[in-house]
């Protein structure tokens, strides 16, 4: 990643910055440096998170659609680009150029509409998941919220990035979950897509008349390269549990009133197949509103990190946890009634003992329950990710099926290993996915988290190597990384999969002819550096090019 670019970047013109300040008003926009340099760092996705990132020349905060036209039809008059801010995570919402204003929307922190009886609701980007989800369930409606937590844009999900978590067995995933949308594009004009371009109202992205969703987001979002999302309207879904969880305390004080039909299910199984079928069965049955196959690992470091320390350095715990605990799944059950939650219940136990497995329930248990329920629910858990090492990142692949995902995570693991016996991650014990279902659980999402520390040059030294590493491991397995929105990676792998970079620079020059939008996690290309890559990496690497990488007369055979 870039260094802080002072030297190099112009500083806003005057003439501009007034224009800017006409919008928002004086108190809503600033060129102050101690003020963009709060924007300038963003740890997450950041090979060094000591550098910063590119500083804007300016950060704007509008307060609706109208001003974050405005504010775009003036960057196009100034030669100005712009990159839009939500609620963040990481660098993807930071600016990759120089001249960029930063338009941050977290004024646009309204609930427009909860349509009760349609099931969706008309939000602005800065509204996030834990505040979307506590007015839905006053009407008996709940949302998805992505691994990343509840602080996170549901709408900036479901548009412009990624958005798996552990209730897409039941609420699917952001994408699909995104209905009308208002976009400002990048030259400041307004689309209004689905029923809302018709004048039909919220309810549906697709039309009538074609639907855009594949261009404005893809698979994995423009991530602020395509102009910028102002309200949309996100699908919601049923929630039998009380209008307001009674909870006191926060993480691993918290103490919520679990209600009656909840139910939440550790389960191991001892090998993977008997784990993957019973998944496969579980899917079938169409039990399940939050399940994800984890490792008693990410439990112990969740919990207590200076324990885990001391296991890793027991060989026979290590083997335990290893071998014996390997196949872990939880699952939560939430039914209409409490006679529905019990005929669940019957069910789930039914498949774990037909699969040779054994399960524990935790919502009875006084210690666990009351702690677990608001920390799944509404993933608030998900700071805790950061107390092995300060920060963590991870390994991913397309969303495929969930065979092909446990096959991932085994993949994950073993790179891991290799590396933690280096010493250039921290020692999580290898195993440590993190993963999502979809859909009957056919689908599912993996994710193979490390942890690091910041402060440890060795740890520092590893991460790229690492990166490419993985890469190679998924296109080996003709497995998309998901990180496809690095330069770096979109410039090896779009060769190997129909050029399809080529295809979005038409997209957004078709839809930006004046580049003012930042492109940089969208479409530009970058270069790897391959100095500290093993030299068979880097052949295999190559090998792979030569062998998968797409002609003009189409793939190859």
């Amino acid at each position: 990643m870039d260094g802080l670019n002072v030297s190099g970047a112009e500083e806003i013109s005057d003439v501009a910055y007034q224009e800017l300040e006409d919008i928002v008003g004086r108190e809503n926009v600033s060129r102050e440096p101690g003020v963009l340099d709060g924007y300038a760092w963003q740890p997450m996705g950041n090979e060094d998170p000591a550098k910063w990132v590119k500083r804007p020349v300016a950060v704007v905060l509008p307060s609706s659609a109208e001003e974050v036209r405005e504010v775009v039809r003036t960057c196009n008059r100034h030669g100005l680009k712009f990159k839009a801010f939500a609620t963040g995570w990481g660098i993807f919402s930071a600016v990759t150029y120089d001249n960029v204003v930063q338009i941050d929307l977290r004024r646009m922190d309204r609930i427009l509409d909860i349509d009760e009886r349609n099931m969706y609701a008309v939000v602005e980007p800065c509204v996030c998941g834990a505040q979307l989800q506590a007015e839905a369930m006053k009407v008996g409606l709940n949302t998805h919220i992505i691994g990343a937590g509840p602080v996170c844009s549901p709408l900036a999900s479901a548009t412009s990035g990624w958005g798996v978590g552990w209730d897409s067995i039941y609420m699917s995933y952001s994408a699909r979950n995104v209905l009308g949308v208002e976009w400002v594009l990048p030259d400041g004009e307004t689309l209004r897509l689905g029923t809302l371009g018709s004048g039909n109202g919220w309810f549906s992205g697709d039309g009538p008349g074609p639907s855009l969703r594949g261009l404005t987001r893809g698979s994995t979002g423009a991530l602020g390269g395509l102009g910028v999302f102002t309200k949309g309207a996100i699908k919601l879904y049923n929630w039998p549990g009380p209008p307001r969880v009674e909870t006191e305390g926060l993480l691993l004080d918290a103490q919520a009133k679990v209600p009656k039909n909840v139910r939440f299910h550790l389960c191991v199984f001892p090998d993977r197949r008997r784990l993957a079928d019973a998944v496969y069965k579980i899917g079938e049955t169409e039990l399940g509103y939050l399940a994800t196959r984890t490792s008693i690992a990410a439990f112990i470091y969740t919990i207590g990190p200076h324990l885990l320390r001391r296991i890793t350095a027991t060989s026979y715990l290590r083997r335990v946890l290893n071998d014996a605990l390997k196949g872990t799944f939880v699952i939560m059950l939430v039914g209409n009634t409490r006679e529905e939650t019990e005929f669940q219940e019957a069910a789930l136990k039914e498949i774990i003992a037909e699969h040779q497995g054994m399960s524990l329930e935790i919502m009875g248990t006084p210690a666990m329950g009351p702690m677990m329920l608001m920390n799944f629910l509404r993933v608030t858990a998900i700071p805790m990710v950061f107390r092995m090492g300060g920060i963590f990142s991870s390994a991913l692949d397309r969303n495929e099926t969930w065979d092909t995902q446990l096959d991932w995570s085994e993949i994950g693991e073993e790179i891991k290993r290799k590396w933690i016996a280096r010493g250039g991650i921290l020692d999580d014990l290898g195993d440590n996915p993190f993963m999502a279902l979809y859909e009957n659980n056919a689908w599912a999402h993996c994710e193979e988290v490390w942890q690091y520390d910041a402060g440890n040059p060795k740890h520092l030294e590893s991460l790229a190597p690492m990166f490419i590493e993985f890469s190679i491991a998924a296109i080996e397995k003709c497995m998309e990384p998901l990180s496809s929105c690095d330069a770096r990676l979109r410039k090896t792998i779009s060769p190997m999969m129909g050029h399809y970079n080529e295809w979005q620079k038409r997209i957004s020059s078709a839809v930006d002819p004046r580049r003012a939008a930042d492109t940089g996690e969208y479409c530009d290309e970058g270069e790897f550096d391959f100095s500290k890559v093993e030299p068979e990496l880097k052949a295999r690497l190559d090998r792979l090019i030569a062998e998968r990488s797409w002609t003009e007369e189409g793939p190859p055979a």
